[in-house]
């Protein structure tokens, strides 16, 4: 069969990774050549089952498979109906010489993208942070989306004074609060785990520290037992938005994340429906499709996922449910989009 014969001869596909990706997917983290982002977001995996490795791209999810899965992507074929093409590029383009026959494709290969330079977060291992009470400047940043006090505490949300991270090749450095940059925390088991946020931060708005958990999901000790509509929403801000104001709400750590399918049936039995209410910009209007066209996919899915868009322009200051209730307070708009989605049993809003 010479698609085992191509893992075999590519050592479970890695090298057709490297000879797409170059070598330095071999690096524990590595930058996807054919998107714009400069972070390096990729990640291979050595599938010890199946003696095979694959790409997850955590930046975004449409880019996640295996060595045939990559081909297929960038030579912009269906891998199902395309499959026998595929083989060929990759034997081809490796000289493998499991083909006789020549090959002449009809495809069209994507292009590789030259990087936007952004800054990343990595490495950092531990945080000796100075909390302190939540300052009046606090308290107004928070109340521009009526997130009052009681909610900060109910959600274990802390002021930082300052916080000194220590990195895995043993550098360190410091942030400041200060009235031009704020930063706040994150806590998870007891403190023990912490992810910092810095509003408005031109760089590193979000830092990671200690023991968080996996899946990383905001909000879901503060879910009720039962309810009629749980929304999955796209950041911790916006969690906190929403049950200010009776919502029921948790958030991944970022937008591009699947719900693993043991939260999935957990949601299920708790809530009637699961509400994707993403950011209103490509990235969120994209991810949420996605997410709901996958969950409502699988019959204990089906009619019970939906995806609710905003009304909102999509620009940087107006395009998630914070910003929504920061320009206006029609908490019963919300609940009408919701029920109109719902009710006419449309998964994409």
């Amino acid at each position: 069969m010479e698609r085992k014969r191509i893992l075999e001869k590519t050592s479970g596909g890695l090298d057709v990774f490297t000879h797409y990706l170059g070598d330095g997917c071999k690096n524990s983290l590595f930058r996807n050549p054919y998107r714009t982002d400069a972070n390096p977001s990729c990640k291979l995996y050595y599938i010890k089952n199946s003696g095979k490795y694959i790409m997850k791209d955590y930046g975004d999810s449409q880019w996640h498979g295996d060595c045939f899965w990559l081909v297929a992507k960038i030579s912009q074929l269906d891998l199902s109906t395309d499959f026998s093409e595929v083989l060929h590029i990759i034997d081809k383009d490796l000289n493998l010489l499991i083909f006789d026959d020549s090959f002449t494709g009809s495809y069209q290969a994507l292009e590789k993208q030259q990087p936007v330079d952004l800054p990343r977060n990595g490495g950092i291992l531990t945080a000796k942070v100075l909390y302190q009470k939540m300052t009046r400047a606090d308290l107004s940043y928070w109340s521009r989306y009526g997130i009052t006090e009681d909610i900060l505490s109910r959600y274990y949300v802390k002021s930082v004074c300052n916080a000194r991270f220590t990195r895995n090749d043993g550098t360190s450095f410091t942030i400041f609060s200060s009235i031009q940059q704020k930063v706040f925390a994150y806590l998870f088991n007891e403190g023990k785990g912490q992810k910092y946020y810095r509003p408005g931060a031109d760089r590193c708005r979000f830092l990671y520290a200690g023991n968080l958990p996996n899946p990383y999901v905001f909000g879901w000790d503060q879910l009720p037992e039962k309810g009629n509509v749980v929304y999955i929403t796209g950041g911790e801000k916006d969690v906190m938005t929403l049950s200010a104001r009776g919502f029921s709400a948790i958030s991944l750590n970022s937008e591009t994340a699947t719900l693993r399918e043991s939260l999935f049936k957990q949601l299920l039995e708790r809530f009637q429906y699961i509400v994707f209410l993403y950011d209103c910009d490509e990235t969120g209007i994209r991810e949420s499709t996605l997410r709901v066209q996958e969950l409502s996919s699988r019959p204990e899915g089906n009619g019970r996922v939906f995806r609710v868009q905003l009304p909102l322009s999509g620009s940087k200051t107006e395009k998630d449910i914070s910003d929504y209730f920061r320009m206006k307070s029609d908490v019963g708009e919300i609940v009408r989009l919701t029920h109109d989605c719902i009710s006419n049993k449309y998964n994409i809003a």
